[in-house]
């Protein structure tokens, strides 16, 4: 009750000074850059985004996302091996399943998972990938106490039409090609692209959990994708009408574990996904008002032969969802400075699988206010938000966020207290056998306060710092656990802390056409088990690492472009009690760029684990050595 108090206070405060400011003003200027981005963008002005840089994208196009941010951002990915593996990520502590994943604003998690398989996603796909830092649960929903990952493929209203060919291959029989295309001009805007990626992925590495940690080829690891992702954005009159549609195909053998003896599998999985959306928004008078609809559909079957000469199924497993999601926006300005807004959804949901005792439906809403201030100072920005579902009954959320303009160019500091909460998902409530429909749902709040230096002269060059220090309270986590035999349960392990900071500084140097850009980032986190009642009182949780530091530094001459990346991790613990050694793992690359009469041309290198490092990220699923990659990449 306090909470919604200080909340209609704030409203009523800052309208009063929105109105007061307003006596007369019939109409309001704003930018139109402000009318097509999306609601999640204008109310996290006051968070931690850092935008992926495109020649990083560009570079890594051939791999999925995983590996993009496992080397360029301070997140945690957790990897069920390499190369069409389970790969998902976590962010401050948190684990795959607190972080949301948003293609264009539509939330792609699993609906069974609770997370985004990685995996399944190519890297070089979108024209710009951001990073949100403990994303606010209020205004983004369940599963942000990590943060948030934003896919967008953004419209282009210059006339300007291309198409374009991009083709890489490398170790182990990999390779990928995609074929692209974009047309625009000041009604229309299309991008499309189909791409297929094969790999045998038959790695050699050591086998540190077998006797004398001999070397192992692996095998059954072979993993096939193909799939179109196509974008269509009209301009009628000042309305803008989005268009999009997803679809993608994986089918992966798994292949064996390490351990005693040579690895053997004959399990595999096949995961195809559609996605498809159509939006419409429009700026009238001080209204912006905007509605979205969108369709998913995903499937998932996985199979293990069990031996060689078996010809059935020692397990046969299909699993999908189907999801019909609804968004209504209705945005108003009292001036360029300061806005209200009301977000309405609707979600039907549908789990069909053999692995629960029928198909489940549950049926969501969510109601979402939130209001924007930005006067010289800086930026404030409060949340609410309250879902509604047929199964669970989630709290209410707040969330206070500002940007503090402390000393002007020079110093911003930015601060967050908010509310988290998220519901146990499918498989975790209804799986045979092992799903609890008693979960309790997490909640929590997070507390954020940060340090900006902005681009300040210095080093020859120009230098940029940003410092962050965050805590979770967290209660009723859920993890997986083991029982009995192979069989994980879900539980509430009781009540966690999750503490850290996180820095990041880049330099930038240019002299006459010599570019070199240098980028460190280092986190620490320390997330633990804070139940007195727990036989783990004071415990790490698993797979959490204390420290990762990502390096990087590129290189730009005229035509050509080099750079090396750098990432490392430090141990990590298991749920049984294991440890998992920390990896150093170190890239290089080089570009060369040129034109002809008909096309534009680059060619690139890579090599991956230059030091040939053999590691896990996940206990005894091996990673790849030493990689080459040679690509070409071409445009009309």
């Amino acid at each position: 009750m306090k909470l919604k108090f200080l909340f209609a206070v704030i409203v009523s405060f800052l309208s009063f000074c929105a109105w007061s400011q307003n006596i007369g003003v019939d109409t309001i200027q704003i930018e139109s850059i402000d009318i097509v981005a999306p609601r999640l963008q204008h109310f996290s002005s006051t968070e931690k985004t850092v935008q992926i840089d495109s020649i990083l994208i560009q570079r890594y196009d051939g791999k999925d996302l995983s590996s993009l941010l496992q080397k360029t951002s301070l997140v945690n990915v957790s990897s069920n091996g390499a190369f069409g593996a389970l790969a998902t990520v976590g962010m401050r502590g948190a684990s795959g399943t607190h972080t949301s994943v948003n293609w264009n604003g539509i939330p792609v998690n699993s609906l069974t998972t609770g997370s985004a398989d990685l995996s399944l996603i190519n890297a070089g796909s979108f024209d710009q990938v951001q990073v949100i830092y403990g994303a606010v649960g209020s205004l983004y929903g369940s599963g942000t106490l990590g943060g948030a990952i934003e896919l967008s493929n953004m419209p282009d209203w210059k006339k300007k039409s291309e198409i374009g060919l991009n083709s890489e291959i490398g170790s182990f029989s990999n390779s990928k090609t995609k074929l692209f295309g974009k047309y625009s001009n000041k009604s229309i805007s299309y991008s499309g692209q189909a791409f297929f990626q094969y790999g045998k992925n038959d790695f050699t590495y050591t086998d540190f959990h077998d006797f004398g940690s001999p070397t192992e080829r692996l095998n059954n690891n072979e993993n096939r994708a193909f799939g179109t992702i196509q974008d269509l954005h009209l301009k009628i009159n000042e309305h803008y009408i989005d268009f999009g549609a997803w679809y993608q195909v994986k089918e992966k053998n798994i292949g064996g574990l390490m351990g005693i003896g040579a690895p053997i599998s004959y399990q595999k999985q096949r995961d195809s996904s559609f996605k498809a959306y159509i939006g419409w928004k429009k700026l009238i008078g001080k209204f912006r008002l905007e509605a979205k609809s969108a369709y998913l559909s995903d499937y998932l079957k996985y199979t293990d032969r069990g031996s060689a000469t078996n010809t059935g199924y020692k397990t046969f497993s299909e699993i999908e969802s189907k999801r019909w999601l609804n968004d209504a926006n209705l945005r108003y300005y009292f001036s360029d400075k300061w806005s209200i807004d009301i977000n309405g959804k609707y979600s039907w949901l549908k789990g069909i699988t053999n692995n629960y005792e029928g198909d489940i439906i549950e049926n969501e809403s969510r109601l979402t206010l939130a209001t924007k201030y930005s006067p010289q100072i800086g930026t404030f920005i409060f949340t609410y938000g309250k879902e509604w579902n047929s199964e669970v009954n989630p709290p209410e959320m707040y969330s206070f966020s500002s940007l503090i303009h402390l000393f002007p160019t020079i110093i911003d500091i930015r601060s967050k207290a908010s509310t988290h909460y998220k519901r146990p998902t499918f498989n975790e409530r209804y799986w045979n056998n092992s799903g609890n429909v008693d979960l309790k749902s997490e909640n929590g709040w997070n507390y954020e306060l940060g340090l900006m230096m902005l681009s300040q002269k210095a080093l020859y060059g120009d230098i940029t710092l940003d410092f962050n220090a965050y805590k979770a309270l967290n209660d009723d986590l859920i993890a997986w656990q083991p029982g009995s035999g192979t069989l994980w349960k879900p539980i509430n392990i009781g009540k966690t802390v999750i503490q850290g900071v996180d820095i990041e500084a880049t330099h930038f140097l240019k002299v006459k056409n010599n570019n070199l850009r240098t980028s460190l980032k280092y986190a620490y986190n320390d997330a633990y088990n804070n139940d007195k009642e727990s036989d783990n009182y004071k415990k790490s949780l698993a797979y959490r690492p204390h420290h990762l530091v990502k390096f990087s530094s590129d290189y730009l001459f005229g035509k050509w472009d080099a750079g090396v990346l750098g990432t490392l991790r430090s141990n990590t613990n298991t749920w049984e009690g294991d440890q998992v050694d920390g990896n150093l793992l170190v890239d290089i690359n080089v570009g060369y760029r040129f034109n002809t009469k008909f096309a534009k041309i680059k060619l690139t290198g890579r090599v991956e684990n230059l030091l040939d490092e053999s590691y896990e990220i996940v206990r005894f699923y091996p990673m790849p050595g030493r990689a080459y990659y040679f690509g070409v990449n071409v445009i009309f």
